[in-house]
């Protein structure tokens, strides 16, 4: 289970979460939706430390993070329990896609070089890209290198995946296909997910659960079933009213 209680965050002067109580069950695929700019990445960015919380807690599985009282152990510890995709791919450009992911497994989980990469070559196949072992980023599409991002996040069997945008970066005929390799990984294993996304029909169809926030609140939450069909929230109301759902 994660739980996250009282998390806060600003920039300055700048409040962007502000005070956010969120729990999610293992398994579970959640997906947060808002306006740009309203803390949906910095909620991610908090959960796995990439950005340092303010004020509240974090707890994954067992193991509970205190803005108040932590060490940098704490932070390694956390963050061994994540994986998290990025808007932008973040793949190691001198290194193909059959490295990039192996290099979670050699440098986190200290896998010997054969273990690792007959484990990446089975990830590679869940996400199509098994013929493009040897390719680098370079040469690879925009929905091929997200591919590899989401490999290398499978790569150490995270406790809770985190998904930033994930299609914000491509143009929108290769949209499909990283939508396909979530769905299918939602699907396929119980894996806990936070996705946030702009794109309505995929939350709808993937997510057991859609989150609404708006100026680093939490407004409204329900099964998606419900939150489409049946908005409460005002703000709610008038977000959704812009997309065909």
């Amino acid at each position: 289970m994660i739980e996250i209680k009282g998390l806060k965050k600003s920039f300055g002067d700048l409040a962007v979460l502000k005070g956010i109580d969120l729990q999610v069950d293992k398994g579970e695929v959640v997906a947060i939706i808002g306006p740009s700019g309203t803390g949906k990445s910095t909620l991610l960015r908090c959960i796995n430390l990439l950005e340092r919380p303010s004020e509240g807690t974090i707890r994954i599985g067992d193991f509970t993070w205190d803005a108040k009282s932590h060490t940098r152990g704490d932070v390694y510890q956390l963050r061994a329990k994540t994986a998290m995709v990025f808007q932008n791919y973040n793949l190691f450009k001198n290194k193909t896609a059959l490295q990039n992911i192996m290099e979670p497994m050699l440098v986190v989980q200290k896998m010997n070089t054969a273990e690792a990469e007959q484990q990446a070559l089975a990830i590679l196949k869940k996400v199509g890209l098994e013929e493009k072992r040897d390719v680098y980023p370079s040469k690879l599409s925009g929905g091929q290198q997200q591919r590899v991002g989401i490999g290398r996040a499978m790569a150490v069997h995270p406790e809770l995946m985190l998904f930033d945008e994930p299609t914000s970066s491509l143009d929108p005929e290769l949209v499909g296909e990283v939508l396909e390799t979530i769905q299918e990984l939602a699907r396929s294993r119980n894996t806990t997910m936070l996705i946030t996304t702009h794109e309505m029909e995929f939350a709808r169809r993937v997510a057991n659960r859609v989150i609404f926030m708006a100026e680093g609140h939490i407004l409204e939450e329900n099964s998606a079933e419900e939150f489409f069909r049946n908005p409460q929230h005002e703000r709610t109301k008038q977000f959704l009213s812009k997309y065909k759902v």
